[in-house]
């Protein structure tokens, strides 16, 4: 492997077609005027590290809202404030997070404040640059089966695919149940990759890029959200 093709990894991959990844049933873009308006500034390179967190935020949750779309319900009992008993609904899932880190930790504020009693799980993976390939160095998830009946895969960028499919392989080992991975951006690469890699896994996201540079990052992209979010873009 000669020095440029060690810095560009990507360089003479075939990459899949942005139109016919988009037309695949099982990626769900998350697309309305607020989320538009919302990845406009996190796409912008004068965004800062405050503003960038907070609207990365409020996007995931957006993109949160649309995953929990079929989330079976059932009905309970609860007293109102005239202390009559009323017919509400409540989750029927068991649903439970598992965040990719360190980026994935973007999800954490969301995903808290939309399911506060879901089990919020973490998976190390890193990224080998010269290789990109994905490598689990920890993880805190369940050894015993049945711990969720829902598992949503939190990765704010799914370039190759190759963290979300690590992830995805660990999960699968004690849960056979509905997996879904979220994510802010995505490319066609990854997004291939990931659902060839299960036929059950559903992927969410409020964008699909166009393709991967020969680094291996998301074009137009955002930057290394993980960077961005904690402030070490120049480190």
């Amino acid at each position: 492997m000669t020095k440029d093709e060690t810095l560009a990894p990507m360089r003479g991959r075939v990459q899949p077609d942005r139109a016919t990844v988009a037309s695949l049933a099982r990626l769900n873009i998350v697309e309305n005027p607020l989320s538009l308006a919302l990845l406009a500034r996190v796409r912008d390179q004068r965004t800062n590290i405050f503003e960038f967190g907070a609207l990365s935020t409020h996007l995931a949750s957006l993109v949160l809202w649309d995953t929990c779309g079929d989330v079976a319900l059932a009905e309970t009992k609860v007293p109102n404030f005239a202390g009559e008993p009323i017919t509400v609904q409540q989750l029927a899932e068991r649903v439970a997070g598992v965040a990719i880190l360190r980026a994935g930790l973007l999800f954490a504020t969301p995903f808290r404040g939309i399911l506060p009693d879901a089990p919020l799980r973490q998976i190390g993976v890193r990224r080998e640059e010269r290789s990109l390939r994905a490598i689990v160095y920890g993880d805190n998830l369940p050894s015993e089966p049945d711990w969720a009946d829902r598992v949503l895969i939190l990765d704010p960028m799914l370039a190759t695919g190759g963290s979300a499919v690590a992830a995805l392989k660990h999960i699968r080992r004690s849960h056979a149940g509905v997996v879904a991975v979220v994510s802010l951006i995505a490319a066609p690469v990854g997004v291939e990759t990931v659902l060839n890699a299960d036929p059950d896994v559903r992927i969410f996201t409020a964008a699909l890029d166009d393709r991967l540079n020969d680094r291996g990052y998301i074009e137009p992209g955002l930057g290394d959200a993980g960077d961005r979010l904690f402030g070490t873009l120049h480190v």
